[in-house]
This record gives C-alpha cells, structure tokens and sequence, in this order.
C-alpha cells in the first residue's frame, strides 16, 4: 500500500466518523460572532492532533497566529458554523446555533475520529524518533527541586537528631517536697526517655526523607544525562537516541562524561549506592544479593543468603541511613554534579539549566555545537533567542 492510498484511506475513516462536518464556513461568518467555550481539557489534551485531522485530513480552511491564538480551523457542523482553535489557555471550540446535546455529539465524533488519526501517526512517530527527529522536555528544574526538597529536610530532621536535649530548668522550690526517691528516679527515668524518643524519631525522618533524596538524585541523574546527550553538541546515528534512552544510567555516564574526568572510584560509589539503596527500597526492600533472604539452619537460626556481605546491607544498622550515611551520600552526590556543570560540561549545563528543551535531529544538534563550541556571545545569543521565542510561543504574543 503506498503512502497516498494510507493517506486516501485515513480520510474515508475520518469522514465516516465525522458525519455533519463539512468544510464550508460562512464567508460573511465572523469568529468573533460565534459562541465558544473550552471542553474539559483531558478531553483534547493534545489539540494539535485536531489541528492535523481537520486542516491535512479534512481540508477545513484554517488561520495562523494571532492575538493570544496560535491556530483556527473552520468549517460547519449540521448546518451550523463551527470552528476549533488553540488559544493561549487552552482548546476551544465555537459553536453558533444547536445545543447542549449537539454540542456533545460534536465533541464524540471528534474524539472517535482522532483514534484513526493516531493509528496512523503512531508508525510515523515511531520512525521520526528513529531518526532522531524529536525532542524531550526539558524538567530538569523539578527534578532538582524534589531531590533538594528531599536532601534539604533530611539534613534539618538529622540536626534535630544530634542537636543536645536541653538542660531542665529548675524546678520551683517545693515542687519535689514530698517526692520519694522512687518519685524522682522515675521523673528522670520518663525525661531521658522522652529525649531518646524525640531523637529516634527525628533520625528516623532523616531516614525516610534521605531514602527519597537518593531515589530522586538518580531519577534527576538520568534526566540531566538525557538532556546532556543532546547539549554536549555530538550528532547521533540513526537509531542512536532509542539505544541511549534505553541504556542503563552508568553507561549513559560513561559517554557524557570523559574517562579522565570520571573515576573508576567514583563510578563504583555510585553503583553501589544504587544496589545498596535505591534498589532495594525502589523494588519492595529486596537486594540484587540475596541479603533480604534468609535461609533456616536447624538449631543455628536464620542466616542471610549473602552471609558476611549482610554487614554492607542497607538493613544491618536498625536504622538504615543514619546521619553519617547521608552526609556521605551527599558528598558523592555533589562530586559527580561537579563533574556534570564544570569543564567541558559547563556550556553544556547552562542550556540544561536555563530551561531549554533540546531537539536530537542534526540541524538543531548542529546549532547546539555552535553555541556550546563558540564564543561567550554565541551562547548568550543563542540563549536570548531562545528565551525570546519560548516567551512568544507561550503568550502566544504573535
């Protein structure tokens, strides 16, 4: 079947599901005239797809940009003029005559024929990201923002665990008249407790707090080094971005940062911070290496199926990240971001930071290597036009 018959056979599939829609719209008709309002926007969550059905497919005529509007396709619907348009706070559709009911009809017709219109994207998407022909999101600003939500209240739940108990201040004369020693040992006794109680529990908010810090800095981790592949200026081969999307972390590290910069040392912490803990508390608690299973030896007890290698178990300790831990973890943390925003990887970073979403085909891979490669100014213009069209495009500021 060739590309024109695909084409040829989606229109049909469209149409059929689009019955009363036609592509005549009132000459003397304005928009401005008509009523329109916005369907929930789970409705139509992607309005571009109706753009495509209704302007490629259908033929609808169509308008570009205007004030705070970035698209309007027009036509008619039983008769009555009807036009869909993308505005700056979303998917509208104007409607001039009918009712509720009508209305509601529209919008099922439309959202039936958009599944024959994602059918036949879907092959074409796949290919187009093949080639490289796509971009991501740039959200590596919320992924830092969790990771130091994260590591920020660890830190204040782990002073308040070795900050000293206050000193009791005395207590008013006569108010231990009468008390027997019992009486008093006991009021000392339920004082110590309550302190040790205060800093289990801030000690074990560090914990869970530091827990969620590691399983966002390598959730971040993987994002930034997404972002990087396409910053660092290096062109990919066909099919390149899929494997690198599909790689585990470590060797995505391996080629945005060079071997000289990137330590074997510090490449190990890494890994083992992930088998150690993230792993285990990411997947139900259980180790790569048997240590959350225990096998039975008659009279001896129950006996970790990683033997001596339990004392490297997240689990040994009763509480499992302790204040030293998560300093430690820190410190690794803020070694490989220094490795990540310095050197050759500190252009690289500033576009990542700055917010912009990086495409991978090698037209725009060729402007990053510009930019990233050349002068201070080259980067500052390039960064200025960017901020200038992402301002433009998401106040639709036309």
């Amino acid at each position: 079947m060739t590309t024109t018959d695909t084409f040829e056979t989606l229109k049909s599939r469209v149409s059929r599901s689009l019955v009363g829609f036609t592509d005549d719209f009132p000459d003397d008709q304005s928009r401005y005239d008509i009523p329109s309002s916005k369907p929930d926007s789970r409705e139509f969550p992607v309005p571009e797809l109706v753009l495509f059905m209704m302007r490629n497919v259908m033929e609808w005529q169509w308008s570009g940009t205007g004030e705070k509007v970035r698209w309007t396709v027009y036509g008619s619907f039983k008769g009555f003029p009807v036009f869909f348009e993308h505005r700056k706070f979303g998917f509208a559709i104007g409607m001039k005559g009918g009712d509720a009911k009508d209305r509601q009809r529209l919008i099922n017709q439309l959202k039936n024929a958009l599944r024959h219109v994602e059918t036949f994207l879907a092959p074409i998407a796949k290919h187009q990201v093949s080639l490289g022909q796509a971009s991501i999101a740039n959200r590596y600003s919320e992924f830092e923002s969790r990771y130091r939500f994260f590591r920020e209240n660890a830190d204040k739940a782990y002073a308040k665990a070795s900050r000293k108990p206050r000193k009791s201040r005395p207590k008013p004369s006569g108010e231990n008249e009468g008390k027997s020693d019992k009486d008093l040992v006991t009021d000392f006794v339920s004082d110590m407790t309550a302190g040790m109680n205060r800093m289990f529990m801030a000690n074990q908010e560090g914990f869970y707090y530091s827990t969620a810090m590691v399983d966002a800095y390598f959730s971040l981790l993987e994002h930034r080094l997404v972002l990087l592949r396409a910053f660092t200026g290096k062109p990919l081969a066909e099919g390149e971005l899929l494997e690198f999307l599909g790689g585990k972390w470590d060797v995505k590290l391996n080629q945005i940062v060079s071997d000289a910069a990137l330590s074997g040392a510090h490449l190990g912490k890494m890994r083992d911070i992930k088998e150690r803990i993230r792993n285990p508390f990411a997947h139900g608690g259980f180790e790569n290496d048997g240590g959350s299973i225990f096998f039975h030896m008659p009279n001896v007890g129950a006996i970790p199926t990683n033997f001596s290698r339990f004392g490297n178990s997240v689990r040994f300790s009763f509480i499992p990240i302790e204040q030293a831990d998560h300093a430690e973890l820190c410190a690794i943390f803020d070694g490989l971001d220094e490795l990540l925003t310095t050197g050759a990887l500190e252009r690289p970073h500033r576009l990542m930071d700055a917010g912009v979403d990086p495409a991978y085909d090698q037209f725009y891979i060729k402007k990053i290597h510009a930019a990233v490669a050349g002068s201070d100014e080259d980067m500052e213009d390039f960064l200025e036009r960017w901020s200038r069209e992402w301002m433009m495009h998401a106040n639709m500021d036309y």
